[in-house]
């Protein structure tokens, strides 16, 4: 047995194991919250011994141990003490898994937000670049107001990739989300619609969140190309979208 796990298999002396009948015997809440508090030192330790090797900086300890905290609570949920070794030798692996898995979501996460922040500027930029030359007020109003269309448009397909919000731990049925679900739903099936190479560009940039750059790359093309055939199907979709009562008229 490891020296972590024989810190407390005195935890599972006759205290513990009296909780543990309690718990399987219906003792419920209070049985559960005693045995946290009974073994929480050893989800510390074990959290510690992780954070002090860490190699990714974007975590305090803190979060390590609110991992720790999740694996301990799995392991009592399933730890079955007629059956199982030592409940510590039993949650160890667990409680590590847990912290490994917080930190490798933590960092997928982090790498989400920073490619959809890179594209979502990328996009600014193609739009912005498109702007009327001269004082037209007409035609500068014109240009922001399809600025602001493109990157609405943009935003629903944002949110029927990587972000949608039915993958939320909870579900969200206020009248404004079941809209933007329908809305998600429409725009999905209007992709399939579109051209081929636009139906392409617009899959990759928004539910991939590949660059203009990138997608020339992969498809051949010249990135002006890439940016006027993006600015079509955004269109396209515009007018799909108007077409079916939403309005984006701004």
């Amino acid at each position: 047995m490891s020296a972590l796990a024989q810190l407390d298999d005195a935890g599972d002396g006759h205290d513990g194991a009296a909780l543990w009948a309690a718990l399987r015997g219906g003792g419920g809440q209070e049985a559960r919250e005693r045995l946290v508090a009974l073994h929480l030192e050893f989800a510390r330790i074990m959290a510690g011994r992780l954070f002090a090797r860490r190699t990714y900086a974007g975590l305090e300890f803190d979060d390590y141990l609110q991992f720790a905290r999740e694996g301990l609570l799995g392991a009592i949920d399933r730890y079955d003490a007629t059956r199982d070794a030592g409940f510590r030798t039993f949650a160890a692996p667990r409680i590590n898994g847990a912290i490994l898995s917080g930190i490798q979501s933590y960092s997928d996460m982090q790498e989400q937000i920073a490619t959809r922040k890179r594209v979502v500027a990328e996009r600014v930029r193609e739009l912005r670049e498109e702007a009327p030359e001269g004082r037209d007020a007409n035609a500068l109003f014109s240009h922001l107001a399809e600025l602001a269309v493109g990157l609405a448009v943009g935003f629903v397909l944002d949110q029927s990739g990587m972000y949608r919000a039915e993958e939320a731990g909870y579900a969200d049925n206020t009248y404004a989300a079941v809209e933007m679900r329908q809305l998600r739903e429409r725009v999905r099936a209007m992709l399939v619609e579109l051209p081929e190479r636009q139906r392409q560009i617009l899959s990759y940039h928004y539910l991939q969140q590949q660059s203009f750059g990138e997608i020339a790359a992969l498809l051949a093309l010249s990135k002006a190309r890439i940016s006027q055939l993006h600015k079509e199907a955004l269109t396209a979709l515009r007018e799909s979208l108007r077409g079916g009562g939403v309005d984006y008229s701004f």
